[in-house]
This record gives structure tokens, C-alpha cells and sequence, in this order.
């Protein structure tokens, strides 16, 4: 099993998970459920608005006489989902504040939907990773790097955080790298050390975490998200753990690092499998513990779930002879309603999941 550690902002002791995932508790597959496959379709990105209306953006695979694959956009609810007019542009990422307050965001270009159309203006910064609409303000994490590209010494973490400020972009100080975000806390890394920070209202504060005592050489660390328990405050995070381990495919060794408690009391977990997972990401479940979301090994996702106690693993479901992969993951705000899209490894048949709807 991964070992759990409670601590404050004093060191505490770091262990390395040995025993396989399986040994843990296996939440039912029925938990997550398929609700929509289209063989046409790839999806990329989904948001779910207060009102309960789900957005989510990918591609449609070309018709015979056609020379590509087109953007898509689909709004759908509890049982079906139809495809509506998108920006004008293919949508990498969406975020929304309201049912009349949806942003997806591309390559070169944004939008606002305003309820009846959308407002499209020019994107003139880096790779939009990320997009979260939290309360009044509008985040995006931008040109944001992914351990271990090439397995390198080296490895420094990198993002570029913005605010829409009436009209402009503006780039935001953080004494962290910004690898996530949710209500006002941001997941990611100082120097090699995974980190938390908390925004004031005016400016993002780095938060004590207990220190992970080096067991290896060379040993850095990361958190990749952050989902924060609406009622109770809880905040839980994703991220890894590794160390140059010197083979000839493998240059790093590590492990799943999860966090989660409250200032001056954080709980600690690192697992040795699923292993290290760059990617990983976090969303709150809507009753105290959050959902974890990663790339399975031999294709496909696979989960955690972060409970009031323990944490449960389990494989999302897919048609036969598929392993979907889920590219993005969303909460319904103030709602237990949690989605998720994908596709298969073909990078055709496009997958919507829905859990506690």
C-alpha cells in the first residue's frame, strides 16, 4: 500500500508504495458511466456550468469528400448531447462562470459566449494548458512544461500564469510554477519541491507544506493539480515523485504523490503505482474528496478517488475493444455531477463519462 504521512510544516519521514494498486480497495466500475460514443468524434476539453449545461470541444473526423477533420462543439445535459455552433475556431479549452459565461480558448484566438452568440478575439500569448473561471476572475495557465519530456538532469519546471483584467491579459507574480489551479489555490513546485499557494484577492502566497525527506539522490517533485471541497475547505492535490535511477529506458524512478488536509495539517501519500503520472488531474468529487485521473499503463485511464479515509482506484469504463483515454475532467459547481471526455487511442470515437448524475 502507499504509506500516508501527517505532518505540519515540520519534515516528515518518505517512503516508496511497493505493493501493487490492485491490493487497494477497487471502486466499482458502474460508478462512471459511458453517456455518449460517436466513431466520428475526438474530444479534448469539457465544462459544466452551474445550471448544469455540459460544453465540451473536439474534432469530427472528416466525410467522404472532404479533405480533414472539423472543430466540433456539443452542449448536452442528463441524456443526450447536440452539436451547436461553435467560435469559428477549433477549441483546445473551455472554462464557464454561468450559463452565459462560457470561454473556450485556441491556438490564436478566444471567445466569450454571451448566451446568444459568441465574441471572438485575438489570443496574442503562449499555449493555452489550462483555462479556470473561479468566482470573478479568469485564470489560464499558459506554455506549461511536462516532466520527464526527455528523462534530462535538470528538469526545471516552467508556466506562465494570466488574468483577464477588464480586457487585458495581464501576467501574475506567483512564488510558485502554476501547474494547476482551484478556488484559490494553485498546485505546483518551487525549485524541484512540490508546493502550494493560496491567492489573497490581490496576490498568490506560497502555503507551508511539510518537507519530503529526500530518499534518493537527486530526488524533485511536483504537484500537477489541485481540487479544493467546496463545503468543508479540504484541499487535495496530484503530482509525483522521482529520482534519476540511471537505466537505459528508464532514466527516472518515482512514484504517485498525493497530498491532502488543511494548512498546518496535510496528509501525505506517495504510491509506487500508478508511478510517476506528469499529467495527472484533480477535480473535486462534491462530497469531501476528490477525484484523481490518469494514463494508464497499456492504454486507457484509469482513477483515484480520494476518500474521507482511504483511496479507492478503478478503471473507467469503455465499449468493447476500446480503452478510452480521458483528456478532461469537470465538476458541476455546488453538485456531486462529475464528467469526463476522451477518446480511444485511435484518437477516433469520441467518449463522454458521467459519474453521480
Amino acid at each position: 500500500m502507499g504509506m500516508l504521512f501527517r505532518g505540519t510544516a515540520a519534515a516528515v519521514a518518505f517512503f516508496v508504495a511497493t505493493v501493487p494498486a490492485a491490493a487497494h480497495a477497487v471502486a466499482p466500475a458502474g460508478q462512471w458511466s459511458v453517456v455518449h460514443d460517436d466513431r466520428r468524434d475526438s474530444y479534448d476539453a469539457v465544462t459544466v456550468t452551474p445550471g448544469g449545461a455540459v460544453w465540451v470541444a473536439g474534432t469530427r473526423g472528416p466525410d467522404r469528400g472532404s479533405t480533414g477533420a472539423e472543430s466540433l462543439l456539443l452542449k448536452g445535459g442528463r441524456s443526450t448531447f447536440k452539436r451547436v455552433t461553435g467560435p469559428g475556431f477549433r477549441v483546445k479549452r473551455l472554462t464557464s462562470a454561468s450559463d452565459t459565461r462560457v470561454w473556450a480558448f485556441g491556438a490564436s484566438r478566444y471567445a466569450r459566449w454571451d448566451g446568444k452568440r459568441w465574441q471572438v478575439k485575438r489570443w496574442r500569448y503562449g499555449r493555452v494548458d489550462r483555462a479556470y473561471a473561479i468566482g470573478s476572475n479568469l485564470w489560464v495557465i499558459e506554455n506549461s512544461n511536462v516532466f520527464p519530456s526527455a528523462g534530462k538532469a535538470g528538469w526545471k519546471a516552467r508556466s506562465t500564469l494570466r488574468r483577464l483584467a477588464g480586457s487585458v491579459w495581464r501576467k501574475v507574480h506567483t512564488p510558485i510554477v502554476v501547474k494547476g489551479l482551484d478556488g484559490k489555490w494553485a498546485a505546483g513546485s518551487v525549485r524541484g519541491t512540490a508546493a502550494l499557494a493560496r491567492w489573497t484577492g490581490t496576490a498568490w502566497r506560497a502555503v507551508a507544506l511539510p518537507a519530503i525527506a529526500s530518499a534518493h539522490s537527486g530526488q524533485i517533485s511536483e504537484l500537477t493539480d489541485v481540487a479544493v471541497d467546496g463545503e468543508t475547505g479540504r484541499v487535495m492535490a496530484v503530482g509525483w515523485v522521482a529520482w534519476p535511477c540511471g537505466g537505459a529506458k528508464h532514466a527516472f524512478c518515482g512514484g504517485t504523490l498525493l497530498l491532502s488536509g488543511y494548512p498546518g495539517g496535510w496528509n501525505f501519500e506517495v504510491r509506487g503505482e500508478p508511478g510517476i503520472q506528469p499529467r495527472a488531474q484533480a477535480e473535486p468529487d462534491g462530497r469531501g474528496g476528490a477525484w484523481i485521473v490518469y494514463d494508464a499503463k497499456g492504454g486507457g485511464s484509469r482513477f483515484l478517488h480520494i476518500g474521507a479515509d482511504s483511496v479507492e482506484s478503478g478503471a473507467f469504463p469503455s465499449p468493447p475493444n476500446q480503452k478510452g483515454s480521458v483528456r478532461d475532467l469537470a465538476i458541476q459547481p455546488e453538485s456531486g455531477s462529475v464528467w469526463a471526455v476522451g477518446a480511444a487511442p485511435s484518437g477516433r470515437s469520441g467518449l463522454i463519462w458521467a459519474h453521480g448524475r
